[in-house]
């Protein structure tokens, strides 16, 4: 069971489709960033979430473990903590 199964397990209830970088993901209402990554298929250990409104980004760098409350149709993306490649 992956860290995101347990944390499904533990805020299990209602549930919402939120966008993560493009794809539908259906999560808990109530979960933490590094479960919305999980779900989605991303390694929590090497990306954190970024919430997108409208022309604002709320990162959750560093914040993977707080709670947080998602709404149907919000829209997120992933951003990777590895080195940044240079041409």
């Amino acid at each position: 069971m992956t860290t995101a199964d347990t944390q499904y397990e533990k805020t299990s209830g209602k549930t919402v489709t939120v966008t993560v970088d493009g794809e539908p993901v259906e999560v808990p209402k109530h979960t933490t960033p590094n479960a919305v990554l999980g779900l989605a298929g991303i390694d929590a250990a090497t990306h954190y979430l970024v919430r997108i409104t409208g022309r604002h980004q709320h990162s959750f760098a560093g914040r993977g473990e707080e709670e947080i409350t998602v709404h149907e149709r919000e829209t997120f993306v992933s951003v990777s903590t590895g080195p940044t490649p240079t041409a």
